[in-house]
């Protein structure tokens, strides 16, 4: 009997849909698992996923659904960093980032794993200055406009330009210092950029 069927085989089911691109089919099996177990850690990771794909396919609304089972399988391993990721993602498709960005700042003040938050809170930082798109298992850069057009047309040049009139003489040393912070913080937006996609 259908009630018989343990969580487990029900997210073995699911995932066997998932694989084969039946959402719909696999979204019904991992929400009759979370009947069992509504704290179960991978129908709650799966159906996270699930809900993903379909906001992709079917709508954005998708992405909202996909957050409560995501948190649950976050409260039974909060140091995943696999699902910091696609909650990242989430807080992007759902405009929440800076709400997220705010909560790993505050778990980055105190208690054991404040190393492990700060990284969390300093690349949702970088997410939302840069305007990125988070893909699954990584994610694709896609500045916005004006933030690439700063950095790589006025940033750049003027750290350029600046050194070069830092080199002119002994009076106008404090120029060179001025363009060597800036080419540094146009070097650390570029490094940002490399990591980033890297991961894609």
């Amino acid at each position: 009997m259908e009630e018989d069927v343990t969580a487990e085989r029900r997210v073995e089911l699911g995932d066997r849909h998932l694989e084969h691109g039946e959402l719909d089919l696999a979204v019904r099996c991992y929400n009759l698992a979370l009947k069992k177990d509504l704290a179960h850690p991978a129908a709650n990771r799966r159906l996270a996923q699930a809900y993903r794909l379909k906001a992709e396919r079917d709508g954005a609304v998708f992405y909202r659904l996909a957050v409560e089972p995501l948190r649950r399988a976050l409260a039974a391993d909060p140091l995943d960093a696999g699902l910091h990721e696609l909650l990242q993602l989430l807080a992007i498709k759902t405009g929440s980032l800076d709400a997220l960005t705010r909560e790993y700042s505050e778990k980055a003040k105190s208690g054991p794993d404040t190393a492990f938050f700060a990284a969390q809170l300093k690349r949702s930082a970088a997410m939302s200055l840069m305007g990125s798109e988070v893909l699954s298992q990584g994610f694709e850069y896609k500045p916005i406009p004006y933030v690439k057009s700063f950095f790589d047309l006025i940033v750049l040049p003027g750290a350029v330009a600046t050194i070069a009139v830092g080199n002119l003489g002994l009076k106008f040393k404090p120029f060179l210092l001025l363009g060597a912070t800036l080419f540094l913080f146009y070097c650390v937006y570029r490094g940002i950029l490399y990591l980033l996609l890297r991961r894609q």
